[in-house]
């Protein structure tokens, strides 16, 4: 096989697997860009380091830089460097993850925070002393990110809830960090939802109004549906409220015209999209088979 560039917009897991998989048929110039300082995406930014430690980031960097494969970090792909790249590779991939956080149209500050940002802040500024100032904290939300900030927040707060809408059956974090949670005394509100952010007269969060909810038939995501127990709810003390309900992905910031298509090719010629970015919010093992499958399928494009 000829020689061949790639620029690689993410330095996450699906990313650097990709690279990790390509270097070994020894064809390819690989080019990573990410705008944090180190090599990890969410994995850097959001897990923090007593759930897993960062030490094999620091060997996958390392080898993937003895294999050639420069690394571009402080950058952060505007539509000018993303058409630069379209122009200079002979393949683009968007690894970009999803890191746009769903808030349901509340306004984040005075202590209400979404659950990426409120990791980001822990993990990378370290800002843990900020979060001392609260005494009693919610976080909304059942999944893997949820329980990140519960168990990092009760390290802190003496009073962490989560308040899920479904029961524990159906809550999408991986099992293990619920029973973790539950040790380090986070308490578990299962089958309520957040109706409403209450704020003092100086925009402060100092509560949430919460509904109770009973289970119905499955929904589309296969969970079985939600609805509102009639007069229901009540007033649960919190200044502190952090949202993980959710992310998604915003493709806007590289090229207007950047979509999905069949498989990992996108809307564009010879850009691909994979990870989070394809999939959806989903694990570090779906990002690395994300990796594995989008390295064949780039080897094959240049035989066929």
């Amino acid at each position: 096989m000829d020689r061949h560039s790639l620029a690689i917009i993410g330095a996450g897991p699906a990313g650097y697997t990709l690279a990790q998989e390509l270097v070994k048929t020894n064809a390819f110039d690989i080019d990573i860009f990410d705008k944090e300082k180190e090599i990890g995406g969410a994995i850097y930014t959001g897990i923090p380091d007593y759930r897993m430690p960062k030490t094999f980031l620091t060997k996958a960097y390392e080898g993937l830089v003895e294999n050639g494969v420069k690394f571009h970090f402080n950058t952060e792909v505007d539509h000018a460097l993303f058409e630069k790249l379209q122009n200079e590779y002979d393949r683009v991939v968007v690894a970009i993850g999803a890191q746009v956080e769903n808030t349901f149209g509340f306004d984040t500050g005075d202590g209400l925070y979404a659950g990426l940002t409120l990791l980001y802040d822990l993990n990378i500024n370290h800002n843990h002393d900020d979060y001392k100032k609260y005494h009693h904290a919610i976080v909304w939300g059942g999944g893997n990110v949820a329980m990140d900030c519960a168990r990092s927040l009760v390290r802190i707060i003496d009073d962490v809830k989560v308040v899920y809408r479904r029961s524990e059956e159906e809550m999408p974090a991986n099992q293990v960090e619920i029973r973790d949670a539950r040790k380090e005394g986070v308490v578990f509100n299962f089958l309520e939802n957040i109706k409403e952010i209450l704020r003092d007269e100086n925009g402060q969060v100092v509560g949430a109004k919460v509904v109770k909810m009973e289970l119905g038939e499955p929904d589309e995501s296969g969970r079985r549906s939600t609805h509102e127990v009639a007069d229901s709810e009540y007033v649960e003390k919190a200044d502190l409220i952090v949202m993980a309900i959710g992310q998604k992905v915003n493709f806007k910031p590289l090229h207007d015209s950047l979509e999905k298509k069949e498989g990992h090719v996108s809307s564009l010629e010879n850009v691909y999209i994979m990870g989070d970015a394809y999939t959806g919010p989903a694990t570090i093992g779906s990002a690395v088979l994300e990796g594995k499958a989008l390295a064949k399928e780039i080897v094959q494009s240049f035989v066929e």
